[in-house]
């Protein structure tokens, strides 16, 4: 199998979602419902996972679920950790996946100001945000944040939940929505953030077997 060509879109993705949450460190613990839709339509579904600072994301891709032969994909993210683990349960395998890049970093710090109450951009340079208010957000009280990074032209908003200290929706001007729902807070359990007994390393470097 191919795997590295396989999870390719789905490894963006998550490395994404580790920018903008591995350092929830003062958030408060919660589950929820979850999706990312492309503007072309294409959406990733799953659940979403946050005992600060771990986050855990299981998902699926509805699109492609029938085609897809890793079935459901988990994603862990420890900060403490040099790696995010990716869980594929179909198979009791595990990848795992270097995190670090600097769209990543200024994720991580700009979660951080918001975590503290502050501007998302404090600290940055070539990065602007600005509060454009209050709004109900999927039943919940949020604080809306323009972020524009001038030589990228790349702007997007950002619905900050006012009691998880999180951004329970982003939109970008490429038509990238991620949004949660159904949010329960509260502690969640351990073992979500750990490799299951029984999985093995998955070794993407070995060659492809002969079909």
């Amino acid at each position: 199998m191919r795997w590295a060509t396989r999870t390719n879109l789905l490894v963006c993705l998550l490395l994404v979602f580790a920018g903008i949450s591995a350092q929830a460190q003062m958030s408060l613990a919660f589950s929820a419902d979850v999706s990312v839709t492309s503007g072309q339509g294409n959406a990733v579904v799953g659940k979403w996972y946050l005992s600060p600072p771990k986050m855990r994301m299981d998902m699926t891709s509805p699109v492609e679920a029938k085609a897809n032969p890793m079935g459901k994909v988990s994603m862990i993210i420890d900060p403490g950790a040099k790696n995010a683990i990716m869980l594929m349960p179909q198979h009791q395998v595990y990848m795992e996946i270097p995190a670090g890049s600097s769209h990543q970093i200024e994720g991580m710090q700009r979660l951080r100001n918001v975590s503290q109450g502050g501007n998302p951009c404090a600290g940055e340079t070539g990065t602007t945000c600005k509060k454009l208010g209050s709004e109900t957000v999927n039943g919940r009280s949020c604080d809306k944040w323009e972020i524009t990074e001038k030589e990228e032209g790349h702007t997007t908003i950002a619905w900050v939940d006012q009691k998880l200290h999180f951004p329970i929706k982003v939109q970008d001007n490429k038509g990238v929505t991620t949004n949660f729902t159904n949010i329960k807070e509260g502690p969640q359990d351990p073992s979500l953030f750990v490799i299951p007994p029984g999985y093995h390393k998955l070794d993407v470097s070995a060659p492809a077997r002969p079909r």
